[in-house]
């Protein structure tokens, strides 16, 4: 077979199918199969029209084409779960509205406060690595998942949530500290 022939083939594979690796889909998939082809061909016709895809990715699922359309709404409405929990949530795990009830000593006026969190967040995030950095700006200010964060970087999406969560870790340490002075 000529190399133009391979790349042929390798092409039409991937216009007719969509390749899946199961354990970054789906971090708690305990099965033999590591991969999924998703196409609207069967099993028998993906092994026959595309052997050595066939090969490279055995074991694998058969998933239908309109498997797509219903990962895509899944991961719609996971990312509008997780921008629903940021915004009601606080990064230090209390309500703003709670801390000015309770301890009137150290309430700042909004305007004065707002100075002080942009200057302050920006020295706080100078304090991150870029991996971290980035990986928080493209969660919290892309509007970006964790699983295209990871697929943009190429890890799991467990990874970049592990980078998020010590990126915010390193930003309370460094409020902590402010506040000790």
């Amino acid at each position: 077979m000529l190399k133009n022939d391979i790349s042929a083939i390798e092409e039409q594979f991937n216009q007719e199918c969509t390749v899946i690796e199961l354990k970054y889909e789906y971090p708690g998939y305990t099965g033999i199969e590591k991969y999924a082809i998703v196409s609207s061909l069967s099993q028998k016709e993906i092994e026959t029209r595309f052997p050595e895809q066939a090969r490279s990715y055995s074991p694998f699922l058969v998933l239908d084409i309109s498997f797509l359309d219903v990962r895509r709404d899944y991961r719609n409405n996971n990312k509008k779960y997780e921008m629903r929990s940021i915004r009601s949530e606080s990064v230090f795990g209390f309500n703003d509205s709670d801390t000015e009830t309770h301890h009137k000593e150290i309430y700042v006026p909004d305007f004065v406060e707002q100075w002080i969190e942009n200057y302050e967040l920006k020295e706080a995030i100078k304090q991150l690595t870029n991996k971290e950095r980035d990986r928080l700006i493209d969660y919290f200010y892309n509007d970006k998942t964790l699983t295209e964060i990871g697929d943009k970087v190429g890890c799991s999406p467990r990874a970049v949530k592990y980078s998020i969560d010590s990126a915010i870790k390193k930003i309370q340490t460094f409020f902590d500290s402010l506040l000790q002075k």
